[in-house]
């Protein structure tokens, strides 16, 4: 559910319920009194509507990533951790195989899904992947109390689509962090030692009931910044059978089922179901039109 106080950004999210109404995807535009109820926690005094999609939802990611490697080694894959790719040899415009810190792969083709590092991967058979690393920080509260009982249980995730702040229910307690705009590019992961009392700088004025949990701990990681906030998608045409799929900014883990779908048919040497030739590395390069992503979080 996305909080919305400002004009142009009620008309924007009204476009995009219109949008989704024509794929049939569940989604309505509430009032400020609509949005508070399923979600107390959030301060309406400003708030001029939200943009809810009832059938949206979130996990977490590493069930998500144990699943599909379970899944993967029931259907023959080798799954290799803590193993580094260092190197692709090609031979007459062919990959032949994959140089890592373990050894080496043989291989006829390569799948560049690398996230931040994958320029680094682009690097090896010589793509220029416009890709750049920026941390994104996210704290956990301590378990809710009774001072929370009205909170429903399915008290959807909420963003505050101005500041960025957002929160979630993870266990027992939340799961809340923003994207700070002064973080600069870099694979940085530290801590950022102020990051909690610049996410309770605007809690106190979108939920300051967040105010009154502790924290018991929270993470760093790397989103992939492409120029546009869009996937960089395709197969390469200069090596064969070099497949990438990167530039997330962000929205990878919700759009990685159908990625997975794309790379298979483009392996595969299928039509993928939907054109994605508009998210081709060439676009940087062509001088095409670029349709920069709206609803940057």
């Amino acid at each position: 559910m996305f909080a919305l106080t400002k004009p142009e950004d009620v008309a924007l999210f009204e476009r995009s319920t219109q949008i989704h109404h024509q794929f049939n995807v569940r989604s309505e535009m509430l009032t400020a009194a609509q949005a508070h109820a399923k979600n107390p926690i959030l301060n309406v005094d400003d708030v001029l509507a939200a943009s809810f999609t009832p059938d949206d939802g979130y996990c977490t990611p590493e069930s998500v990533v144990m699943g599909y490697a379970a899944g993967a080694r029931r259907h023959g894959a080798t799954v290799l951790t803590n193993v580094e790719a260092t190197g692709i040899d090609v031979s007459g415009g062919e990959v032949t195989a994959v140089k890592t810190s373990a050894g080496t792969v043989r291989t006829k083709a390569v799948v560049n899904c690398a996230g931040a590092w994958s320029p680094t991967v682009g690097a090896f058979v010589g793509m220029d992947l416009p890709v750049r690393p920026m941390k994104r920080e996210l704290l956990i509260t301590e378990a809710l109390g009774s001072d929370f009982a009205d909170v429903p249980a399915d008290m959807p995730f909420t963003i505050d689509y101005s500041t960025t702040l957002y929160w979630h229910r993870e266990g027992k307690g939340l799961l809340m962090g923003f994207s700070d705009k002064s973080t600069e590019y870099g694979f940085d992961l530290s801590r950022d030692p102020h990051f909690p009392e610049k996410l309770g700088e605007l809690a106190q004025v979108r939920a300051p009931r967040l105010l009154e949990l502790g924290f018991t701990g929270g993470w760093a990681g790397l989103y992939d910044v492409a120029p546009d906030h869009n996937a960089i998608l395709g197969e390469w045409n200069d090596v064969s059978r070099v497949l990438y799929a990167t530039g997330f900014s962000g929205h990878g883990f919700l759009q990685g089922p159908a990625i997975g779908e794309i790379l298979r048919d483009l392996y595969l040497g299928k039509q993928p179901f939907v054109d994605i030739s508009p998210l081709s590395a060439d676009r940087f390069s062509t001088g095409g039109q670029l349709r920069p992503e709206s609803n940057i979080v």
